[in-house]
Parts: structure tokens; sequence; C-alpha cells
């Protein structure tokens, strides 16, 4: 039986399965199968198979092609396929064939021709559509009667057919680029406030920041799997900071509501000031193909928690079951001693009060930013879909203390007697399709911002590695090359190749203007020299929008904004501080700058990042420190400057520099988690102290009411 393993197929022609009928469709399995295994002798590489993707809103019902071929050899080729045998055959089956056919080309034609590059006269386009007829189970010879129409009546046929269609030129790369935009909707993602900046500028920062937004980025491959792949169950997708993940799973919102517009479909996130930018991305890729805005009511995206009347997932949950919902103050104060975060206490408290016992509300499930979310609201979200359709993204490396990978079946396991979800084993059910798909490139920063935060986050360059990842394997997900070594006690060295971080500000800007360090005497100096370089951006095309500062010193950071502030007042700058906003909906704000936390900037994203008040940082091996440090870094588009107070000497300046002389590349003996072991169990001390003290006074009062250690895990249901 023929097995699709799509990783094997990213050199050649590439398949994207987009439909769970795909394991029942018979016809269209050997079809796939016969182009793939050919492919080379039917000039089909380098070329994209879509099964039953797009669909177009036509008149008066929906058209969607069984196979959608893009091919730089051929153009596009739509193939339809009839099980129908020769004496079943009726006129009016054909004539409905192939309006069918001639639909799917009218319709592709009209997305095509709103592209200047793809157009070829006011109703023409450059690239062509070919348009193919299978009846496997016929034996007669020009079924279609429809000149346009190629008809074939088995899969061997095709070469000769692909051969009378090919090209005489194969299609440019540019050409091919703008039909994928179109086709997998990139060149719907919306950019906000495109800058206009002439030619004569092309030097300026805000040059180089316009052409890396004008930029057509098409989906990759494993991109295009993670959207349009939808699976009946759970489906995990990962990868790093600015992978993709909040588009991807757009697009996949959206892609689920048009094939299932009937179907409740709820979509989930962390950071409240995503919303907008989530809702603009759904209604873009859903508009793609059809007339009219998706349906709200069946379509919804919830923030997770939610508020005093402000929808969410926790907040409407409780409503449906007539109960309260704990409000944030109140479950700070709970959740202290129940050692859980705010968020974390309210699921489970939800759920504990419940037993577990909620009605289904959603077909499917989709959460972003996953790896902030504790296991309880896997729970609960599990609890609240059909079928385990639950569909959730996390970034992998976004808590550098959490480098292993992600336990599905740890992770959904409670004791409630949900089980564990097992991907590997779910994927037996449908082989054709991924349910676990990693995102290796990187968007969002270059080459050199990301390498420098992975040091600094990893401690590579410093005396003793802070954290590891797990094996080679782990760094090949994230997208690096190892070189030589990855094994423990080998001496290391890894890469990571340009085309998995694609930014052009590797290309158009010099490398120690990327990744800079500046030390000062005092806050006040560095506070007026951070106002003079900002003052300096903004005449350098940059809009105020374009620029973030995060603050990594807690303890002074008011100080901090509060000099920087009366800076940039004096040259009439206006800022967006998130500090002073209780709220964080609005992360950034036309013509102002933003000063933010570390922890209120993960999530976005800025062209030029400050990060200031790094002489705070004195614990080199800290994994706190090193996960501050990774998530600034990785804000940045663009450029990043690290300032301080005397920190010329310092362990950052001196690891950033190492990093330079090694050409961004990582050098280091590979450690065994024994050697790393000890700093974190260093790490964690003081949280241990705390807990150990909680303990002695649970044991004191479990004693003074004559209750033994046994008799309080059957009261708590604790088991071993």
């Amino acid at each position: 039986m023929f097995l699709l393993e799509w990783r094997n197929f990213e050199m050649g022609l590439k398949t994207v399965i987009t439909n769970n009928d795909f394991e029942s469709n018979e016809l269209a399995k050997d079809l796939v199968s016969y182009l793939s295994q050919n492919a080379d002798k039917l000039n089909l590489q380098d070329s994209t198979l879509y099964y039953k993707y797009p669909k177009y809103d036509n008149d008066t019902f929906p058209v969607v092609p069984d196979i959608f071929i893009v091919s730089p050899h051929h153009g596009i080729i739509v193939i339809n396929l009839s099980d129908k045998f020769s004496r079943d055959l009726s006129d009016k089956f054909i004539e409905n064939f192939n309006s069918e056919l001639n639909d799917l080309v009218a319709l592709i034609t009209a997305q095509f021709v709103k592209i200047k590059s793809l157009r070829k006269s006011r109703n023409g386009i450059s690239i062509p559509i070919n348009t193919i007829a299978s009846f496997p189970n016929c034996n007669m010879t020009d079924i279609s009667k429809d000149e346009y129409i190629i008809t074939i009546t088995s899969n061997s046929e095709l070469k000769d057919r692909l051969e009378d269609i090919c090209l005489s030129e194969e299609l440019s790369k540019d050409i091919m680029r703008d039909v994928y935009s179109v086709i997998d909707g990139s060149r719907t993602i919306p950019v906000d406030n495109m800058r206009e900046i002439s030619d004569e500028d092309n030097s300026s920062a805000g040059y180089i920041l316009s052409t890396l937004e004008k930029q057509i980025a098409t989906f990759d491959y494993r991109q295009k799997l993670a959207a349009l792949t939808i699976v009946d169950g759970p489906q995990r997708i990962r990868g790093m900071a600015g992978s993709g993940k909040t588009v991807v799973l757009a697009m996949k919102a959206a892609q689920l509501h048009i094939n299932n517009p009937e179907e409740k479909i709820l979509y989930t996130f962390y950071t409240k000031s995503l919303y907008d930018q989530i809702k603009r991305l759904i209604t873009r890729f859903y508009r793609m193909t059809q007339d009219h805005d998706p349906n709200w009511d069946n379509l919804q995206i919830l923030h997770a928690w939610g508020g005093l009347n402000k929808p969410g997932v926790y907040y409407n949950t409780c409503v449906s079951l007539g109960e309260k919902p704990v409000n944030f103050a109140k479950a700070q104060n709970l959740s202290k001693d129940a050692q859980m975060t705010p968020f974390e206490f309210v699921c489970n408290d939800l759920i504990t009060r419940n037993n577990g016992n909620f009605n289904t509300q959603y077909d499917y499930i989709l959460i972003d930013e996953g790896q902030d979310f504790a296991s309880s609201f896997y729970w609960l979200c599990r609890r609240l879909v059909k079928n385990d359709r639950i569909i959730w993204a996390y970034d992998e490396l976004q808590n550098i203390l959490d480098v292993e990978p992600q336990d599905s079946k740890r992770l959904f396991e409670n004791h409630f007697g949900d089980e564990g979800i097992d991907l590997a084993e779910l994927l037996k059910k449908h082989p054709h399709q991924s349910n676990d798909i990693i995102l290796k490139k990187s968007y969002r920063n270059p080459k050199e911002i990301l390498v420098s935060a992975h040091s600094l986050g990893f401690g590579i360059y410093n005396s003793k590695i802070v954290q590891m990842l797990e094996n080679r394997k782990h760094w090949e997900d994230m997208g690096y090359v190892v070189e030589e070594g990855g094994n423990v006690g080998e001496n290391t060295i890894i890469e990571r190749p340009l085309e998995n971080s694609p930014s052009i500000i590797s290309k158009m800007v010099e490398k120690n203007q990327i990744v800079s360090v500046h030390s000062f005497q005092d806050m006040q100096s560095e506070a007026e020299y951070i106002a003079e370089q900002i003052n300096d951006d903004l005449e350098n095309k940059l809009r105020p929008e374009d620029i973030m500062v995060i603050c990594l010193d807690d303890r002074y950071s008011r100080s901090y904004y509060d000099k920087l502030s009366f800076s940039l007042a004096d040259k009439m700058i206006s800022i967006n501080n998130i500090m002073n906003s209780a709220t964080g909906d609005k992360f950034s704000i036309q013509n102002q700058i933003t000063f933010s936390t570390v922890y209120r900037a993960k999530g976005n994203e800025a062209g030029k990042v400050y990060i200031i008040g790094a002489d705070s940082l004195r614990n080199r091996d800290s994994i706190k420190v090193r996960n501050k440090l990774f998530t600034a870094l990785t804000r940045s588009k663009g450029w990043v400057q690290v300032t301080g107070c005397e920190i010329e000497d310092g362990f950052i300046s001196e690891e950033l520099a190492k990093v330079r002389q090694n050409n961004f590349k990582l050098v280091f003996k590979y450690p065994s988690q024994e050697e790393i072991k000890f700093i974190v169990q260093r790490e964690l001390s003081d949280t241990n102290e705390q807990l150990n003290k909680k303990r002695e006074t649970l044991y004191k009062l479990m004693e003074e009411n004559g209750i033994t250690v046994e008799e309080a895990k059957g009261i708590f249901e604790i088991t071993d």
C-alpha cells in the first residue's frame, strides 16, 4: 500500500494533503502515488501538489479541485477524478463535470489577474492553467468533449500529456513566488501602515525596513503543511519565535471555517494585544477565496482568561456552568499557596469543582502561544472540544529552561481519567498527513540576532554552559546545522544557515551594526544616549512605532523610563509606556516609541530594540537572567543595542564579542546533563526552600489535627 511520507519529498514533488477523506479515496491515493514516485520522469520536481485545495466560493455552491499542482515546468495543473464506468456516463454528467473544471479555471484566473506580474492583458494571465479529467474506470476516448480539457483513462497516460503541455522555458523564481503568494495566501498577510520612502534614501534604516516589509514571503513547505493539513484529532505545531506559528494557525482557522461553515471553531491565545492581529489575519485568509467575512458566531476568537464582562475561554465556561469566575486579584492570592500561576490555578479550580464534567462546545479548538499555558488549560480545552480536535502551537525555546521536547502524553494526562495524547500512535490513523509539524525557519530575526540570543540564552561562551538542548536532533529541529560534534564530550560547531533565517537585514546591514553593546558611567548618561540614538533613528526614516525599549532592570525600570521620557520629551518624541497600561490590549501605537518590560514584550516585535539596564544582570549562571536576555533580543526584526552602566567588561559584552569572533557560529564542548545539573538546582534552591517551609507548616497542622500523611493523600486523592 502506498504510504506518502511527506518528510521525504521536500526536495522533489512536495505534497500537501488537506482533507481526511484522502485515506478512503483510492483513486486519489493511486494518482498521488504515481505522481510522487515518478516526479523526475514527469518533470514535476520542485513542484507542489495540493489535495482538495484551494476551495472557491462559487455563486451557488463551492468548488474545489481534487488535485491542484503548481509546477515551474507546466504552470497550474488542475486534475478532477471520476470513479464512474463507461456505461454510467451521461451527457449531463459530462457537462457538469466539465463545467466545474471550467469554473475552477475562471476563479483561479480571477485571482491571478489582480497581480501585475501575472497579468498578460486586461483579462488574461501569463501563467497557463491546464485542466485534466481523469476517468480510470473508463475505456472510452474523448470523454470530456471539451477542447480545453485533457482526458485520461489511466495514470500512465499522464507522461505523454504532461510532455505536451511542458513549457519551453521554466517559469522564473519571481513568477513562482508570486503564484505561491496567491495560492497560499501569503500575499494577503497585512502590513500595517506601509511606509513610502524614496529610492534616494536607499541607505537609510527606514528604507531597509521598508524593503523587508515589502518582501513577499511565500509559505515554506512546512508552513503549508501546518496551515493546510487537517487531521481528525489532535495536532501540534512547534517552532521557535518568529517561525510564523500565529500566521499558520490563523490560516488553519480560516480553512477550517471554509470547509466546515456550520461547525463551532475556537481560536484562543495568551497575549491580549494579539487579538486584532489574529482577527485581521483570519479575515484576510478567509476572503482569499470567499466573497464575504467569516461568521464570527461560529469562528470565535477568545482570550484564554477573559475578565469582568469580557469574553474569554475561562470566563465563558464559568458563565455557561452558572459559576462566578475568580478574578485576577483573588486568583493571585489563592495560587500562591497552591504553588501555581493565577491562571493555572483558576483552570484547575474550575475543573476540580466540576470533577472534569463539561459539555462540549466546540468542534475544533486552536491554541496559540501554547508554551505560556499550564496543563490545566489544555485539560479544560480538551473537555470543551469534540473528538480531541485540539490544535496547539508552541514555541520550543520561549523559555530557555524548558528545552526538553514537549511530552504530549504527560501534558494531557490528569487525575480526572484523561489519558495522555500519543501523537506518534495517532499518526497511524492518517499516515498521509502529519499531526506533529516542526517549523524550522525563523522569519522575524536576522541570523546574527538569533544566534546571539541562543548563545547568551544557553551560556555557550560562559565559563559554564547554563542549559543545553537535548541532542543534535533538537538543534536540527530548530533550523541549525551541526557541522562538528554534537554529542556529549565532543568539541562542537553549530551554524545557522541563511535559508533558515532568510531576513534581508543580514545582507543589507554590517554585522557589527545589527547587534551592538554600549557602556556608560551612570543611568542618566545611558538615557541621554538612547534618546539621541532614537532621534537619529527617526531622522534615518524609522517611525516611532518601529522602536521598542526594553528595560532589564526590574528594580529601577521606572527610574530608567522617567529619565528617558524627559530626554525624549525635549526632542518632542512621544512614548507608549506599556507599564502604565492595565489591559495591555494595545502594545504598539502609531507615532509613539514603545516602552516595555521583557514579560510584556513576549509575542511582540519591533524593527529596532534598545535593551537598557543590562548591568542589573549580574549572575551569569542564572537561568532567569539568560531567559530574559534571550526573550529581549528576539523581539527585534532588524537591530539591537544593549546598554548598561559599566558593562564593557561584563559577561554580555564578553560573550557577544566571542559570537562575532566565531563568525556567528556556536563553538563549544558539548556538556552532559550532569555537568549542568547543579546550576539548575542552584537556580531552583530558593523556591525549594520556600516549599520546604510551607511543607513543614502543613505537617505541623496535620499533626495538631491528628491527620497522618496517608490520610492526607486519601483526602486529596494523591498517589505516589
